[in-house]
């Protein structure tokens, strides 16, 4: 019996820790000082975006406060300027900035 509750823990938990995955170029990204954000609009806009997001437009969004962000802003750079595909999850939840989804983490594929 315990097993089969430990299963469906593991299972539970891992359908519910990100919400959305975006494979696509980055058509633009935006950088705004005074809020410290980073909005970034793939190709074909979002997938499975929660229900606060696109209010304000079609993009993904992050804090320059988040640890991770000077990573995710070289590997956004990087691929928009080479024409890569990057894959985006996202937290499922517009965390960082009301109207947007925010990126929990990004890979730059091959293509």
């Amino acid at each position: 019996m315990f097993k089969y509750l430990a299963v469906a823990a593991i299972a539970l938990f891992s359908q519910v820790s990100f919400a959305g995955a975006t494979v696509a170029k980055i058509e633009s990204f935006l950088l705004v000082d005074s809020t410290k954000l980073v909005y970034v609009y793939p190709e074909g806009g979002v997938n499975n975006p929660p229900a606060c997001h696109g209010a304000n437009g079609d993009y993904i969004s992050f804090s320059m406060d988040r640890p991770m962000a000077k990573e995710y802003l070289s590997a956004i750079m990087y691929a928009h300027a080479s024409g890569k595909t990057v894959s985006m999850r996202t937290h499922g939840a517009c965390v960082d900035q009301t109207y947007s989804d925010t990126l929990h983490y990004l890979s730059v594929l091959k293509d």
